[in-house]
């Protein structure tokens, strides 16, 4: 499966992965690019992914560790990923634009948890719908679904920069921190220089305006507080 979709990598979500991880797992796994870069610079690590679409799974086995066919939503999927770990916990778990694919991403998200070792970091790659060129559709009257994007057509859900930080402070996780990823730079710089002077009577800062419309994608890390206590995994 050549599809290039699964083959990109993401740079900015790569590099927020804990360096000296030992047990990794990522959901939305793809082809297993993202974990084979993972492993060139920490081969010591076991990375495990799930991936809910089978010829993309197969081509993963090249590049991971162990990988699950399966939908992370679905409990026997869960079931297979606890039959391999034998109740070791992961000490980071990798989300790359799958977040927003789950009905219900508050109850996966509580599920990932409860298989985290106390301390792990998730980081987590999410579409921002805030973006401004989403507020340019919608200025327009428009919400037109694409085949890939902020309006990926197998989008079911859709958050802004505050809503996708209680998305884990809700489910458990502790917030550490967020940064951008701004594509599009030069029509997103265009577009902030006219933008910007209307935060005033918005009532919005210009540094949470620009923020929050020129972030294409938020890359979220978050904590498995050291506290937590995993029972029966």
């Amino acid at each position: 499966m050549k599809n290039s979709y699964y083959a990109n990598i993401n740079v900015d979500l790569l590099k927020a992965i804990p360096s000296a991880s030992s047990f990794v797992l990522e959901v939305g796994a793809g082809t297993g690019q993202l974990g084979k870069a993972y492993r060139s610079f920490n081969p010591g690590t076991c990375y495990v992914g799930i991936e809910i679409f089978e010829d993309a799974a197969r081509e993963a086995t090249e590049n991971l560790d162990h990988i699950i066919n399966g939908d992370a939503a679905n409990s026997d999927t869960l079931l297979a990923l606890d039959r391999y770990c034998a109740g070791r916990l992961f000490d980071a778990l990798v989300l790359g634009d799958v977040i927003e694919h789950f009905v219900n991403p508050w109850h996966v998200l509580r599920e990932l948890r409860a298989r985290m070792a106390p301390g792990a970091m998730c980081v987590a790659c999410i579409p921002n719908i805030a973006h401004w060129s989403v507020i340019h559709q919608l200025l327009h009257g428009r919400w037109n679904y694409t085949d890939m994007g902020l309006l990926d057509r197998t989008h079911l859900r859709f958050f802004t920069f505050e809503t996708a930080v209680e998305l884990f402070t809700e489910t458990g996780w502790s917030f550490l921190d967020a940064s951008p990823r701004i594509l599009m730079k030069e029509p997103t710089d265009s577009i902030m220089k006219e933008l910007l002077p209307l935060s005033a009577k918005l009532g919005i800062s210009p540094a949470k305006m620009s923020r929050d419309l020129s972030a294409f994608q938020w890359v979220i890390r978050s904590l498995n507080p050291p506290d937590t206590i995993t029972a029966g995994k």
